[in-house]
């Protein structure tokens, strides 16, 4: 490789960490900005396969589009009808209790805080109780303010994801033209290396996206089901909760069961153990059957290199970071893998 191209390949990779920085810099307002994007982006990626079977049975696209979105319309239809009031029912309650919760553990810890002032406890250990007690009580309130956030973006999530679908309908429709506009933009001397990368990008990704979305569909619903079986309240809000924390990698599962077993020991010791053995049956279903047959190993990143990159995103980027670390990675992968083929 000459100086040139060397010189070329610098300044682009110093180009793209620069972006990189100024993207970073940016983030908060940016994935508020471009989250319906996102939804439109995974929806597109989603229907596309069921659109182009549509056209191949000489159906056209528009029309194809349409009868999608109908069936989707009358599913969330039925959904509406028999689990959204249940679910508006179970928010409710859960923003009432959730307050009441943590005014019972404050009252709690009032009580504590006057036992062991007025216990014969040494004077340092009494002291240092005094300088960690104002911790535990921010972090009280801090989970709360958390929690009563979380079912509040509820209905940002819902808007961003309505908005998405619009836009996913007119990317679906005009893919074509999105596509000769993108090869447009590509220099002709370099478009077939990045339609190679692209269909790479593809085989490694439509696998593993589809398949975790099927595993936490499928987990939902069967800790919905276990859930109600055991008699644990707000059921169908952890369920849906469990399914989507686990499509972030290793670290999903426990996050997913935590509000579960939280609210079974509300009400019962015995029901919360009940919960954890619950959700730890169906991680090993999910690890050992579901996940190995649905998703497989499609982005083939080691399971060192897949924590190190889910503890970055969610460190740097938050939940969308969790979310989109491993596909990120994965695209990441193929990437550098052509890159260095194409210098060696």
């Amino acid at each position: 490789m000459n100086n040139r191209k060397k010189f070329l390949y610098g300044i682009g990779i110093l180009s793209a960490l620069l972006l990189i920085y100024f993207l970073y810099r940016i983030r908060k307002p940016l994935l508020e900005l471009l989250s319906p994007v996102f939804f439109a982006l995974l929806l597109t990626y989603l229907l596309n396969p069921l659109v182009n079977i549509f056209e191949q049975k000489k159906i056209p696209r528009i029309l194809g589009i349409l009868i999608i979105y109908i069936f989707v319309i009358a599913g969330i239809a039925v959904m509406m009808f028999y689990f959204i009031p249940q679910l508006l029912r179970s928010i409710t309650e859960l923003t009432q209790t959730i307050p009441e919760f943590f005014e019972t553990y404050e009252s709690l810890l009032n009580e504590f805080v006057i036992q062991y002032r007025y216990s014969d406890l040494p004077s340092r250990i009494i002291e240092i109780l005094d300088e960690n007690i104002y911790e535990i009580e921010q972090a009280l309130m801090n989970a709360l303010q958390q929690a009563v956030g979380a079912i509040t973006g509820i209905f940002t999530f819902l808007f961003d994801f309505v908005l998405g679908a619009v836009i996913a309908f007119y990317m679906l429709k005009d893919k074509e033209k999105f596509k000769e506009v993108l090869i447009s933009l590509v220099p002709r001397k370099g478009r077939e290396w990045v339609l190679a990368l692209a269909r790479d990008i593809d085989v490694v990704l439509s696998g593993f996206v589809r398949g975790q979305l099927l595993v936490a569909l499928l987990l939902s619903i069967l800790t919905v089901i276990g859930l109600w079986v055991l008699g644990i309240k707000y059921a169908l809000i952890l369920g849906m909760i469990a399914g989507l924390a686990n499509i972030i990698p290793y670290f999903g599962p426990i996050l997913g069961s935590i509000p579960a077993v939280i609210f079974a020991f509300i009400q019962s010791p015995i029901k919360a153990l009940w919960v954890i053995v619950l959700y730890v049956t169906f991680q090993q279903l999910e690890s050992a059957i579901l996940s190995p047959k649905i998703v497989g190993s499609r982005v083939g990143l080691h399971p060192v290199i897949t924590i190190v990159v889910v503890l970055a995103g969610g460190k740097f980027f938050g939940l969308i970071g969790l979310l989109l670390s491993v596909p990120v990675a994965g695209i990441l992968k193929v990437l550098g893998s052509r890159v260095v083929k194409s210098i060696v």
